[in-house]
Order: structure tokens, then C-alpha cells, then sequence
């Protein structure tokens, strides 16, 4: 069923080319023959309509139907020159034939619009040859005849085709580009929706431990009041650390829009031994340095730096490939940072030195600004290097 929303635009458009073929047709007409001077018959009027009724017709349709389009100008432009050469009547159109192909260069295939440019060259070539067949030019201005009919037709067709072509091309790149775009979002949107969903568990899980560590102070409370006290200790530091997982789950929550989806186990640095060993297995030299002394870090915030190495380390085993030395650094100050590096040793020589699409790595950025973290990610000699930092304290939340 047709939109109805299309059809007012629709028929503008074939308003627009009805007006655009008249404007062309016209010209044709008075330009390549002369309809109103007093020696043409009533004949050759006729003829003239006839050939240049079925130009207005389908230039009205040239963005419907391109290629059927120029068969037809281009048919009734060849028969015209044509008998223009073996008669007395005098008609070459050309100017309807160039917007013909512009629109097949415009919207058609390459082939298409290749063979289009080859065959306006024969009504090209029947208009510079008609005044000559016909006796109008003297023989010693012939020559001269030929060489300005080229100067003039060539450089026309030659613009308008390559215009097509080229505004297609464009249009097709930018279609790529929002295609890109589109990935890109849905990525980040996905990125913030798993987030949620890994504050959502971590959440949870702090409030059942809240509750079983307050039911435990109830019930020793009256013969042990100093276990007492440390077990409210514990539980206001568990309260004030969900209360921050809450925070950020709630700023994502204001921009998320799609449906949670389901997520692996959690994770953090901890787990980086089992990682970079499936690494080690698919064949990539890669070591683990530690600077400085760990820090106790939020459980999401655990979660993100591994998930950063997780996704650096998986875009060095896809793109590098086996025999690249790799190195994971981490380095602990008043700041967690984070460097993934590869030599890109194991790089086939006709790989694409980007690290991936980039819509991993723009989802792992939306996650560390969450935290008031940074991330950069750029070629580094003959390889890739992935750095960030994480601050150890969540930032603060804004007021209200």
C-alpha cells in the first residue's frame, strides 16, 4: 500500500520534470529548427511535434524510469537527425538528450550509464554531419565545421554525464555514512543499556547483603555490642557504595532507550590472567605489567577497565594476528591507568591497519566518561595502542 505521506511529494517531483522537459523541448525546437519561419509546411510542423512530443512525455518520467527514459529521447533524436539527412525537414535535437543522460548517469548502474555516453555519440555525430550531407556548408568550411561541432558537443556531454555520476557517488557515500552512523549510535545506546544492567546486579547484590548484615546485627545486638558496631560500619559502607552504583544507573537510565539486554558474568582485573592466556592460545606474545599498588575499585568500575583490556587484547587477536608481541600495562597512582600496545607484527601486508570499526571502542568511551575516566585509541608505530584512565573515587554526583 502506498504511503500516503509520498504521494503530494511524488507528484511535485513529476511536476518539476514535466516543467524541466518543456524547458528543454522547446528550446530543442527553436534552436535545431525553425517551426514558425514562413517556408515550413504544415508537414514538417507535424514531424516536429512527433518527435519532440515524445520528449516531453518521458523526460516527465526520467527519475521513474532512467534508462527507458534515454531509450526513448535518444531514439527519437536519432530518428529525427536521420531524416533530417535524407529529407527536407531539419530536426537534430540535443538539449533533451543531454538531460536523458545526465539522469541515467545520475541514476543508473555504471554499465548503464557507460553505454548511454557511448550512444549519445551517434545523434552527436548525425548533427554535425547534417549540414554538411545536406549541401548547407561550402567544402572549404567543412573542417572547420567539424572541429566546432566537436568543441561544442564533447565538453557538454562529457559535464553532464560526470555531473551524474559524481552527485551519485556522493549520494552514495552519504548514505554510507549515515549507515555508519546509525551502527555507531546503536552501538553506544547498547553499551549504556549493559551498563544499566551490570549497575542493576551490583546494586542488587550490595541491598541483599545490607539486609542479611542487618539482620545479623539484630539478632547479636544484645550480647555482642561491639560486633555490633562493625557491622553497622560495614553496612554504611556498603550503603554509601550503592547509593553511587544507583547514581550512575540512573544517569544512563535518562538516556537509554532499548530494552536490556542480557550480559556475560562480571568481571574485573582480576580476571585478566584467564584473558591474556586465550590470547597467548590464538597465538599473540603478550605480558602483564603492574606499576604501582592496586587500589580497592568500585565493582564497576573494575568491570569497565577489564572490559577495556578485554576489547583491546580481542581487536589485537583479529587484526594483528598470530606472532604480534603485545603488552598490557597497568599503572596505579591517584589514577588507574590503562595501555594496550601491539607491535602489529602479525599484520597480513594487506589488513587495514584500523584497529576495528570502532564501535566497540565508542561504546567503551560512553562507559569510561560515566566514570570521569578518558580514552584514546590511535596507531602506534607499526601497531595499535589503547590507553585510559579510571579515577579511583566515583565523581561526584550532581546536585539534586
Amino acid at each position: 500500500m502506498t504511503d500516503p505521506a509520498r504521494r503530494p511529494r511524488s507528484r511535485t517531483v513529476t511536476a518539476q520534470d514535466a516543467a524541466l522537459a518543456l524547458a528543454v523541448t522547446v528550446p530543442d525546437a527553436f534552436f535545431y529548427a525553425t517551426p514558425l519561419a514562413p517556408e515550413v509546411n504544415g508537414r514538417d510542423q507535424l514531424l516536429l511535434t512527433a518527435f519532440a512530443l515524445p520528449e516531453v512525455v518521458a523526460l516527465t518520467f526520467r527519475r521513474r524510469w532512467p534508462t527507458a527514459v534515454f531509450a526513448v529521447v535518444w531514439a527519437a533524436a536519432v530518428g529525427a537527425a536521420l531524416l533530417s539527412l535524407n529529407s527536407d525537414f531539419g530536426f537534430t535535437p540535443f538539449f533533451g538528450l543531454l538531460i536523458a543522460l545526465y539522469s541515467v548517469a545520475r541514476l543508473g548502474e555504471r554499465p548503464v550509464a557507460l553505454t548511454a555516453l557511448v550512444l549519445t555519440g551517434l545523434p552527436v555525430a548525425l548533427g554535425i554531419w547534417d549540414p554538411i550531407a545536406t549541401g548547407a556548408v561550402r567544402p572549404d568550411r567543412q573542417t572547420a565545421l567539424v572541429i566546432s561541432g566537436i568543441a561544442f558537443y564533447l565538453p557538454i556531454t562529457a559535464v553532464a554525464w560526470g555531473a551524474g555520476r559524481w552527485i551519485r557517488s556522493a549520494a552514495v557515500a552519504a548514505e554510507r555514512d549515515q549507515r555508519e552512523l546509525a551502527l555507531a549510535r546503536r552501538a553506544v545506546r547498547n553499551e549504556r543499556v549493559q551498563i544499566a544492567r551490570e549497575l542493576h546486579d551490583i546494586v542488587a547484590n550490595a541491598v541483599a547483603v545490607i539486609v542479611m548484615r542487618a539482620d545479623t546485627a539484630r539478632s547479636t545486638a544484645p550480647t555482642d555490642p561491639g560486633r555490633l558496631a562493625a557491622t553497622l560500619g560495614d553496612i554504611e559502607e556498603l550503603g554509601r557504595n550503592a547509593m553511587a552504583e544507583l547514581r550512575r544507573m540512573l544517569r544512563l537510565l535518562r538516556t537509554a532507550d532499548v530494552p536490556v539486554a542480557a550480559g556475560a558474568g562480571r568481571r574485573g582485573l582480576a580476571d585478566l590472567g584467564l584473558l591474556l592466556d586465550d590470547a597467548r592460545r590464538a597465538g599473540i606474545l603478550i605480558d602483564l605489567e603492574v606499576h604501582g599498588h592496586p587500589a580497592r575499585l568500585d565493582d564497576s568500575v573494575d568491570l569497565t577497565a577489564y572490559r577495556l583490556v578485554q576489547e583491546a587484547v580481542t581487536n589485537i587477536i583479529k587484526h594483528s594476528g598470530p606472532g604480534s608481541h603485545a603488552a598490557v600495562r597497568i599503572r596505579w597512582s591517584e589514577v588507574l591507568a590503562l595501555e594496550v600496545v601491539d607491535d602489529g607484527a602479525g599484520r597480513r601486508p594487506e589488513a587495514p591497519r584500523e584497529l576495528s570499526t570502532g564501535h566497540g571502542l565508542l561504546g567503551l568511551a560512553e562507559r569510561i566518561a560515566l566514570f570521569g575516566g578518558e580514552l584514546t585509541a590511535s596507531p602506534y608505530l607499526s601497531g595499535f595502542r589503547v590507553t585510559a584512565t579510571l579515577p579511583l573515587s566515583p565523581p561526584p554526583a550532581p546536585a539534586g
